[in-house]
Formats: C-alpha cells, structure tokens, sequence
C-alpha cells in the first residue's frame, strides 16, 4: 500500500509533541502556525501537541502569538522575559514534551510542513528521521559555512549525513532526553551535536530529502551576518570537542580490555 493511501494515524499511530523555537518572527509566524496546524496537527493521533518556547521577541511576534492563541486554544505557548537564544529555547521544548515522538521545526517558514507525511513514515523503523534539502535556499555564505560543517563531519565521525543541523526532524522523544545533558560543546547547533551524540550512540538514524523555501521575512536568528564568523568558530571548536571526547573514550575502552586480558 501506497503512503498516499494510508489514514493520517496508520502512517504514525503515536501521539506528537511538535516543538517550535520562536524568536523575532512577526511577519511570518502566523502563516507557519495556521499551516503546521492544518497540515499535520489536525491529523496526529490524540493528545499530540504543540510547543511554542517564545525567547523573548521585540517586534511584535508575542502579540501575534497571542492572537493565534484565542483561535487555536491547544496551543500551549510560553513566553521568554528576554532572548535567550536557540540552544536554550530547543532544550526548554525538549523538556517540555510528553508524547513519544517529537517533531522539531524552525520557525522561519522555511520548512515545507507537509513533508512531515514523508518523514513520519520512516519513524516505525528508526530512532531519529532528519531531512536533507534538495535545494538549499539560504545566502551564499551561509551555504558554504553549511557544506563545509557537514562534509567535515562526515570525514570526523564517518557517517553519510549531509545536513545534520537542519532543525526539521521527527524522533523518539527518551533517545532525545538521553543525550540532551551531554550535548554541551555546540551552543548554537543544539541539533548538529545531538544528531552526531546519537549516532556515537548507535541510534538507528535515516535522513530523507525534503524541499526547503526561500526565506520570505526577516532574518536567520539562529546565524545573524553580524556573527556568523564567530558562531562559526564556536561550531568548528565544538565539533573539535566532541573528537576529542570520542577519542578519550575509545582510549579509555581500549586500556580497560588490556588490562582486563
């Protein structure tokens, strides 16, 4: 049977905590959430949710926020005093979730909400679904920081993935809880360093195609131009880090076997 052919609920008969960061989205962030509800919410077995960690917006995406929350009463949204950053959002959201599968997704309405569907029916087999994009739709410069990151990673840890910090993924909610305390050495690529600790981990992870969109509104708040060289310095370091820390623990492994034979 076809994937178009199966009901909403035989596709993923488990219960969803969609988690959503949101910082500084005013222009687009009601577009983004009528679409994630009616596109994929509508349809998820019940009790599923969503989480929206709002981190302390100033131009104006707590009022609409607000708005959208008279007409969409489940939305359970919490609203940060002052930016607390990204890292900081994902983890409070991870937190935050109760079903067993968590579906992640930017907030810039870059993500294309209906490849949920195609992620979704990979999750029966694997621990992490994460997307690749087909065309990736960000500045020049962004891409280049971005397919350097990835193919160094692949070289480091030895695995195929290609787009490891794209923040659209669906995965089991204890895989994600499990490492969120070791991920410490990427501050601003939460989701880059908690793909790499599950597959140290031996997780079952598959990464699939999806489409991405240009950006309509706003800028990334994730990598802002004023810093990028910077963010990108902490990635490389923290990925550095983890190496390192791979490395010591296979030394470690390696002396106790000797000295146990």
């Amino acid at each position: 049977m076809t994937l178009a052919k199966l009901r909403p609920t035989e596709i993923i008969p488990e219960p969803v905590s969609i988690l959503v960061p949101v910082c500084n989205e005013a222009e687009g962030i009601e577009s983004f959430v009528v679409e994630l509800v009616e596109v994929v919410y509508r349809y998820l077995p019940p009790g599923s949710e969503i989480l929206i960690e709002e981190g302390g917006s100033t131009d104006g995406t707590k009022e609409v926020l607000r708005e959208l929350n008279k007409r969409f009463h489940f939305l359970q949204i919490c609203y940060g005093p002052r930016k607390q950053g990204f890292a900081a959002a994902a983890r409070t959201l991870f937190q935050r979730a109760k079903n067993p599968l968590i579906f992640f997704v930017d907030s810039d309405g870059q993500c294309v909400i209906p490849e949920f569907w195609k992620m979704a029916a990979h999750i029966g087999y694997n621990d992490w679904v994460i997307s690749r994009k087909n065309i990736r739709r960000d500045p020049l410069q962004r891409r280049i920081l971005s397919c350097t990151f990835n193919l160094i990673a692949r070289k480091v840890f030895g695995f195929a993935y290609r787009d490891i910090n794209y923040g659209f993924r669906l995965c089991r909610r204890e895989k994600a809880l499990r490492l969120l305390d070791a991920a410490k050495h990427m501050p601003t690529l939460l989701n880059a360093e908690l793909l790499i600790l599950a597959h140290l981990a031996g997780d079952r992870i598959v990464e699939i195609p999806v489409h991405h969109r240009p950006r309509l509104y706003g800028i990334s708040q994730s990598f802002h131009p004023s810093s990028i060289r910077r963010e990108a310095f902490r990635a490389f370091r923290g990925m550095w880090r983890l190496w390192r820390q791979q490395r010591g623990s296979r030394s470690t492994a390696a002396a106790t076997l000797r000295s146990c034979g």
